[in-house]
């Protein structure tokens, strides 16, 4: 009687398996450790940055600068350009305003942004006891509105007079937020689009309608301290969630 062919893997069907079991686990572990040393290298930019915004601060009476002036075409990064070390500039600054993480194409990247103040009647001026963010937006609503027509002149030709957020008036620097990812094609070095952001719900819009994922579905969050904290939108608080980090006011 003919010998029947055996069934089941053989020996060298084992050990290939094994080799590519191992390959696949590999390529995984080196992508997370990957992943892991991008999210370090955008934390250190954002350090990096907070530094340069302390340095302005201490030149500028304690203030911070604004988000953005859109009449004068101003966003967060320029006032803070000068304080940035020589060191890290020397081939540009565009480096250190880019997310090692963000993929997309922009014409000169910033992938970062500044929480912004809710700049209505009940946050004016801009105190303590706010619950909302440090970056004050001026626009053309904003200015007279809050300062009176003949601001919208005077910012047009001198924007020192304009109003900032104070780091004095921030009662808890550890637990307050100043700059944060946004990662979108449209935010960009010296531009006042996307300069600010509301909350971590456009962060979590992000991840769940444009595809736009980062850090494994979690943000770098600078707060005014020096420090900065890796937490997923929810976990930052979307309205009112456990950081609570998006207010001036303490323990909001």
């Amino acid at each position: 009687m003919a010998n029947q062919p055996k069934s089941g893997f053989t020996q060298l069907d084992l050990m290939v398996l094994i080799g590519l079991v191992v390959l696949l686990s590999a390529w995984v572990g080196l992508g997370r450790i990957g992943e892991r040393g991008r999210i370090a290298k955008c934390a250190a930019n954002l350090e990096v940055l907070g530094q340069a915004m302390q340095s302005f601060g201490n030149d500028h009476n304690e203030a911070l600068p604004p988000a953005a002036i859109e009449s004068r075409r101003i966003a967060w990064d320029m006032p803070i350009a000068p304080y940035l070390p020589r060191s890290l500039v020397k081939n540009g600054v565009d480096p250190l305003f880019r997310c090692p993480s963000d993929r997309l194409n922009h014409s000169r990247a910033r992938s970062y942004t500044m929480s912004a103040h809710d700049m209505q009647s009940d946050n004016w001026p801009p105190g303590s006891n706010n619950a909302t963010g440090v970056g004050l937006v001026w626009n053309q609503e904003n200015l007279p509105r809050l300062l009176g027509e003949s601001a919208v002149t005077m910012a047009a030709t001198n924007a020192d007079f304009l109003a900032m957020v104070k780091r004095s008036l921030i009662p808890s620097p550890a637990g307050t937020l100043v700059l944060t990812e946004l990662i979108n094609a449209d935010n960009n070095l010296k531009d006042t689009r996307w300069a600010a952001i509301s909350s971590s719900g456009q962060q979590l819009e992000q991840l769940l309608h444009d595809g736009v994922r980062i850090h494994d579905g979690r943000y770098n969050y600078l707060m005014l301290d020096g420090h900065v904290e890796l937490a997923s939108p929810l976990q930052a608080g979307v309205s009112q969630g456990p950081l609570n980090i998006w207010t001036i006011r303490k323990a909001d």
